[in-house]
């Protein structure tokens, strides 16, 4: 993955939403125009903790399970920042991104990230068949 540095005000640091190794890791192409502000930060990175499809896109009506969960802040290069639920709406980039197929999450940590709960489908979709996912109680 290219790295770049530029300078930024600062921001939220967030925690690994995994206990342990993750599970292996691959590539999968985001839909950004799906997502919104709950998932990608003020900065333009995709938070960690998200749940998305083997589709690239966040896990929604059943019986769609997680295929991944990104583990590590990244950067979408995003062309407004701090991005609106508009300007992501509009984002037509689609990028390849890495991750973990594999992995019991913390969900406290899941969701401090994110800055909400996990919805009621993301839950079903955790134990819904084809996940690879556990899940820790709160």
């Amino acid at each position: 993955m290219p790295i770049r540095v530029k300078e930024t005000s600062g921001g939220q640091g967030y925690g690994n939403p995994l206990v342990g190794d993750p599970g292996p890791f691959t590539h999968i192409k985001l839909d950004v125009s799906g997502l919104t502000i709950d998932e990608v930060d003020a900065n333009g990175f995709l938070k960690p903790g998200v749940l998305l499809t083997s589709a690239g896109i966040l896990v929604g009506a059943a019986p769609a399970f997680p295929y991944g969960i990104v583990v590590e802040a990244i950067d979408l290069g995003l062309a407004t920042v701090p991005p609106t639920d508009l300007t992501l709406a509009a984002d037509t980039s689609d990028p390849l991104i890495a991750v973990s197929t594999s992995g019991l999450i913390n969900r406290d940590v899941a969701e401090d990230n994110l800055g909400r709960a996990y919805s009621a489908l993301e839950l079903a979709g955790l134990i819904a068949a084809g996940s690879h996912f556990t899940l820790t109680t709160t």
